[in-house]
């Protein structure tokens, strides 16, 4: 079926060959009724496009002439002049029980040429010749309902029964568009009543207005009607009785508030444990705007399942299930601005920044005997050992050369022998050439780390380089000696998980306690160390985060996702006692925001109180103040340990020097045996054979 979606504008003054005549007697009274033309002017002021749905109309009706007094009568104007017009016809009432879930046609804009009188088809279609379908629109209410959810801002002006109104249209009301229904039937003022505030109550629909006969009727649910008592329904007399959504003060008006104990929104708890308030810079948040505009804040007890996720059948739990049914007018905990895979919520401005983070067990210490060995890094030590090879190096280059220049002069070379002026000792005289060179580096090596050196050179060059030698040696040995005591003082640890790449190395388990963190925390199909991480991740409601953190801080095969801002709230004494770290690298950033029911009313006027509450920085400011608390509570943990960072040196401390002393003793001790043996039996002989 090929579908048309045309729009008959009202500027149609070229076409006046109709090819039906009307007269004022086949029109409805309320047609040529001057107030109520200029009521339904007032309900589509300030609307451009007007949407006409023609149902049921009242015995001796038809559509031509209503279509031509209300489209293009040119004296008097028409009453939707200057207008984008489109035509849906034949409503089609849904099914009782299913209601609105029915899956059938709801509405056919289907003109038949088969069933369509002449006149209709000229009235309707006069823009366009001879096209047959102005709408051929046959499809689903889900389907239907997108195309009336796009238009959401238009009028609609629905010819309509009681009946039909209440098994079809009222399926498809938004609380952002104005709808005028003209009912073929009389009604019960008492049932339009308790019918608008359950619509209400539900939708969130409230310009919606009643004609009977030539009255129309509306529901104002932001009237006064008793102490505690809002909404009446109020007949149309002139221009200010028509329902406006209140700027600024909405005179006590009942809103119904959600909140549970999340990182900005904290619980005060009574002697026998109950939730008696809630504090933080979300329950700031909610105080302010609530008498900000005048509100009287109804909280609803929190939520077991809290923020709510979808189900297998569709239906979501939690505050997104109760903000998407209209159980909740809005909820102040910051959510993630993200798709919830719903279409029955929005968000407000948003409030503030914050990240997903991973919390990992910081890294075990280093042994006391391995302590020294950690004052420098490795790149250093390597670098201290590279400049002992390039000094002996040096050293052999500079007594090379005066070796050459002594055998050249003949006068110095029996005054100063080389022997005397190197201050060589037998052994290393009459021994060969390799030996001599690794004295060379031994004796460099012994003067870099400051060790008693006996055999000083006599050369003036070789003296003036190895001064400098023990410059740097002086240097390194102060620099050591005094970091010695730093790291028995200061615990020492070994390298942290410092990066999402070491997380997803190390291979440990991801365990998160909200289901929604399952898609937040690492993007998929982003890249494989990001799809490898959220494999990772297992489902864990159950746990909560107290309990989390000790698993953390006990296990090294876990890690924990939290929120970058609840750290310094309630992770920090976990953090000073040096038992979790948080991985520097946070896969996500998000804004949050409130949440309120799809195109709630209230939302324009929350979002200018949270506009400039964030002008002004309060909410900055509530949550230093909640961080100042959290300090000023763990205040007696954190001295705690500050007093464990200073630690007094014990014999403990010094068993590594004892040790050492020990070690160097029995090396001294073998060598010196080996070679009391080695001078009896080896030189011994030798000098026995001569």
């Amino acid at each position: 079926m090929i579908t048309f979606s045309i729009r008959l504008t009202v500027c149609l003054s070229l076409f006046l060959g109709l090819k039906y005549t009307r007269s004022d007697e086949d029109l409805p009274s309320w047609l040529t009724n001057e107030t109520v033309q200029s009521h339904i002017s007032a309900i589509f002021s300030g609307i451009d496009h007007v949407d006409i749905v023609l149902g049921d109309l009242a015995p001796n009706q038809s559509y031509p002439p209503i279509l031509e007094w209300l489209i293009h009568r040119r004296s008097p104007p028409a009453i939707l002049q200057g207008k984008t017009i489109r035509i849906y016809q034949n409503v089609i009432p849904g099914l009782k029980d299913t209601g609105c879930k029915a899956g059938r046609p709801i509405l056919s804009a289907i003109v038949d040429t088969d069933d369509a009188n002449e006149d209709e088809l000229g009235m309707i279609d006069r823009d366009y010749g001879d096209e047959s379908r102005f709408i051929a629109l046959d499809r689903s209410f889900e389907s239907f309902a997108r195309v009336w959810d796009q238009n959401h801002q238009y009028g609609y002006l629905a010819f309509a029964s009681w009946t039909t109104f209440q098994l079809s249209m009222t399926c498809l009301l938004d609380p952002y568009a104005t709808y005028l229904m003209i009912l073929s039937d009389r009604l019960d003022l008492e049932e339009l009543t308790k019918f608008s505030k359950a619509t209400w109550i539900t939708q969130g629909v409230f310009r919606v207005f009643f004609m009977l006969g030539e009255r129309i009727f509306t529901f104002d649910p932001f009237l006064a009607n008793g102490p505690r008592e809002y909404g009446v329904l109020k007949e149309l007399r002139n221009f200010s009785d028509i329902p406006r959504i209140p700027q600024g003060d909405f005179k006590g008006y009942p809103i119904r508030i959600d909140r549970f104990r999340t990182t900005f929104s904290h619980t005060l708890l009574n002697k026998e444990g109950k939730v008696i308030d809630f504090i933080g810079a979300d329950a700031e948040a909610s105080r302010v705007v609530t008498r900000a505009l005048n509100l009287t804040p109804n909280f609803l007890p929190p939520d077991k399942d809290q923020f709510g996720f979808k189900l297998p059948n569709g239906s979501f739990n939690g505050v997104l299930g109760r903000l998407s049914r209209r159980e909740s007018d809005i909820v102040f905990v910051g959510y993630f601005i993200k798709d919830y895979f719903t279409r029955d919520t929005e968000f407000t401005a948003g409030i503030y920044v914050d990240e997903l983070c991973c919390l990992v067990r910081k890294a075990s210490r280093i042994p006391e005997y391995l302590l020294p060995i950690t004052i420098f890094p490795a790149d250093l030590w390597g670098l201290l050992f590279l400049m002992g090879i390039i000094c002996a190096t040096t050293w052999i280059i500079i007594r090379t050369g005066i070796k050459m220049k002594a055998t050249k002069s003949e006068r110095r070379a029996p005054k100063t022998p080389l022997a005397y002026l190197f201050n060589l000792s037998n052994t290393i005289r009459d021994a060969p050439l390799y030996r001599k060179l690794i004295q060379i580096v031994v004796d460099t090596y012994i003067l870099l780390v400051s060790a008693p050196y006996r055999r000083f050179t006599r050369s003036g060059i070789e003296r003036l380089m190895l001064f400098g030698l023990m410059l740097v040696s002086l240097i390194f040995v102060s620099m050591f000696q005094s970091s010695l005591s730093s790291v028995f003082l200061h615990p020492m640890f070994y390298k942290d998980i410092d990066s999402l790449q070491r997380l997803d190395e190390s291979g440990i388990k991801i365990p998160v306690k909200y289901k929604g963190f399952m898609d937040d925390v690492f993007p998929a199909n982003y890249s494989s160390m990001m799809d490898s991480l959220r494999n990772k991740m297992i489902y864990e409601p159950e746990q909560d985060e107290a309990a989390m953190l000790d698993r953390v801080a006990q296990s090294p095969k876990i890690a924990f996702v939290t929120r970058k801002s609840l750290v310094p709230l309630d992770d920090a004494i976990y953090i000073a006692k040096k038992q979790v770290i948080v991985v520097p690298e946070c896969p996500r950033l998000y804004n949050l925001a409130y949440v309120v029911p799809r195109h709630s009313v209230l939302l324009e006027a929350i979002n200018v109180v949270i506009l400039r509450l964030l002008n002004g920085g309060l909410i900055e400011q509530w949550i230093n103040v909640m961080n100042f608390n959290a300090t000023m509570r763990d205040l007696a943990l954190y001295r705690n340990v500050d007093d464990e960072k200073f630690k007094i040196l014990t014999m403990n401390d010094l068993q590594f020097p004892f040790y050492l002393w020990a070690i160097g003793l029995i090396l001294s001790s073998i060598i010196f045996i080996a070679e009391r043996m080695h001078y009896r039996l080896v030189i011994s002989n030798r000098i026995e054979m001569f």
